[in-house]
């Protein structure tokens, strides 16, 4: 029988979590672009949130999992309140942010319809720069990162979520664009130049 440490389930829980997160975010991105057939992008619609529960349970469960760590134990405090904890203050920190974003996200989607969709989405594109806390707090305080494979995952995970996210920037550039000559175009058309 194989048995497990409380730190290898806090590795565990922290890697799914952070590629949970990855998969809601690409995902999300990629649901809007255009240029993907509209059947692709309904599975990525099913996903992105999907993932973003998962991702937000893996990361409840590893910052819990924390707490009953014999090695390197956190109190309860050190785990809810950024920049508390007495290990790697600042990283553990950005960990607890980039939670309590997603936190905010899941809360603010379920009250989209009280908010208003414009507060919604300002609140939910908070998940871009708490993604990239989540790669910092995992890439500096992971253990995994001491090996070439840890390494290779926040690295390849950051490269895909830079070019996906630079992708839908300029593919709404390009979309509003083409919006406004179509409208140029009908208003000469109609205006008789």
């Amino acid at each position: 029988m194989i048995n497990f440490s409380t730190w290898e389930w806090i590795r565990a829980s922290g890697l799914s979590a952070y590629f949970l997160l990855f998969l809601s975010v690409c995902f999300g991105l990629m649901q809007n672009i255009n240029q993907i057939p509209r059947n692709i992008r309904n599975i990525f619609l099913l996903v992105h949130p999907a993932a973003g529960w998962l991702a937000f349970l893996f990361a409840f469960f590893h910052g819990f999992l924390l707490y009953f760590d014999d090695y390197q134990p956190f109190s309860i405090q050190e785990i809810f309140i950024p920049f508390l904890a007495s290990y790697q203050p600042f990283f553990t920190g950005l960990g607890v942010i980039a939670f309590y974003s997603m936190f905010l996200i899941f809360v603010t989607t379920d009250l989209m319809k009280k908010i208003g969709r414009n507060i919604w989405k300002t609140i939910h594109f908070l998940i871009l720069p708490s993604f990239i806390l989540a790669s910092i707090h995992g890439f500096f305080i992971g253990t995994d990162t001491d090996e070439i494979w840890g390494k290779n995952i926040y690295a390849s995970t950051l490269f895909c979520f830079s070019l996906i996210a630079a992708f839908r920037f300029f593919s709404k550039i390009t979309a509003k664009k083409q919006s406004q000559s179509r409208v140029r175009k009908n208003v000469h058309s109609i205006s008789g130049r």
